[in-house]
């Protein structure tokens, strides 16, 4: 069973001290390595990191998840050959584990890595405990979903009526991959970071308000995987959700059959109207 959980996010800006002093002062996330090229990494003060900025124009530059298990990789690779999906072994640069990199069929860099050092995870203060998934968006979602359901080997938990949206999970939380149908949009949707649980959603609402950072969806919770959520976005226009409460799953011990919810803003959010916060129409 392929198991593994989100490492980090890469994203390119046109300025990357600017959003480096962002992620820094509202997110509290410190720098961990400047490397060749003005790449920054920021995370947790010690361990490995969750964001990655790199000079450009604004869009993903690569997503990462950490494969668990001992034969996790070599099971990937070998699922990988099998579906003739071209890969590539490479040694990232900088404290960065070597990697398996590969193009999913929109074109998203992904990286599969080994084993990181989690040791600065679980909130201190007023940042994330963790990053925690991401949602891509696609014009064909049917076609990414299906590459990474069945060649990556992630696991389907609930879908919207007509695919429109899907939800998979690759360990023990609901879901650490989205894939969302858009008319006009394919990369980036939104990423997460995890938080600890209603009283945090407090704090970081206050905190958000000090430094006037409008929250642009919720509290709210969602309906597919019952998590608390509230989103907003940084300068650059990415947008972040901070979740908590996630549903968990046990794949070793129990079977489910992925639900299907009907296709309206109510069973995103079960308290209230989802806004429109995307920009293709």
């Amino acid at each position: 069973m392929f198991m593994a959980t989100m490492s980090h996010l890469s994203l390119r800006s046109p300025d990357v001290l600017a959003l480096e002093h962002y992620y820094a002062d509202t997110m509290g996330l410190t720098v961990q390595e400047r490397l060749d090229g003005g790449r920054v990494r920021l995370g947790w003060g010690r361990g490995h990191h969750a964001i990655e900025l790199v000079p450009g124009d604004n869009g993903m530059d690569h997503f990462a998840f950490e494969v668990h298990g001992e034969n996790g990789l070599r099971d990937l690779k070998g699922r990988l050959a099998n579906a003739q999906t071209k890969h590539e072994e490479i040694i990232p640069a900088g404290n960065h584990p070597p990697a398996i990199q590969i193009s999913d069929p929109d074109g998203n860099r992904v990286l599969f890595h080994g084993r990181i050092d989690r040791s600065g995870e679980g909130g201190h203060g007023t940042r994330p405990d963790r990053i925690q998934h991401i949602v891509l968006s696609s014009r064909n979602s049917a076609r990414l979903n299906a590459f990474y359901l069945d060649v990556i080997g992630f696991r389907l938990s609930d879908r919207l009526v007509g695919d429109v949206f899907c939800w998979a999970r690759s360990d023990h939380f609901h879901h650490s991959l989205g894939i969302a149908q858009r008319k006009n949009v394919s990369g980036l949707d939104h990423f997460s970071f995890d938080i600890a649980d209603w009283e945090q959603f407090k704090r970081w609402s206050d905190h958000l308000a000090r430094k006037s950072c409008p929250i642009l969806w919720g509290p709210g919770r969602h309906g597919p995987g019952n998590n608390l959520s509230i989103m907003f976005r940084d300068p650059q226009g990415y947008l972040i959700e901070l979740s908590a409460e996630m549903e968990l799953y046990w794949d070793d011990i129990t079977s489910q059959v992925p639900r299907e919810w009907e296709a309206s803003n109510r069973s995103t959010s079960l308290w209230g109207h989802s806004p429109d916060l995307h920009r293709d129409g």
